[in-house]
């Protein structure tokens, strides 16, 4: 390097600074381009709506007392179906 004269050091000097300061305008301007929206992935399917199986009625017996007992099971079993579905009906 002894054999370079200054003004070479100098004007290789100015020339790197030069380099890197468009290099850094470069960079700096592509940033701030808007890009491209990219295609969104698909979405996921909807998760299939749940059904509870019904399971059709059979015909009671002629016992009174029979019967009262299935019908009350019956209003039990769909007070605590319209309870659960109140309650969870809202999470999916």
């Amino acid at each position: 390097m002894a054999l370079v004269p200054w003004d070479v050091h100098l004007k290789s000097g100015q020339f790197a600074v030069y380099a890197a300061a468009l290099m850094a305008a470069l960079v700096t301007s592509v940033r701030r381009r808007p890009r491209r929206a990219a295609q969104a992935p698909p979405a996921p399917p909807a998760p299939p709506q749940l059904r509870a199986h019904v399971v059709p009625t059979h015909h009671t017996p002629a016992d009174a007392e029979h019967t009262a007992a299935v019908t009350d099971l019956c209003t039990c079993v769909a007070e605590l179906a319209s309870d659960l579905a109140k309650r969870y009906g809202g999470e999916i």
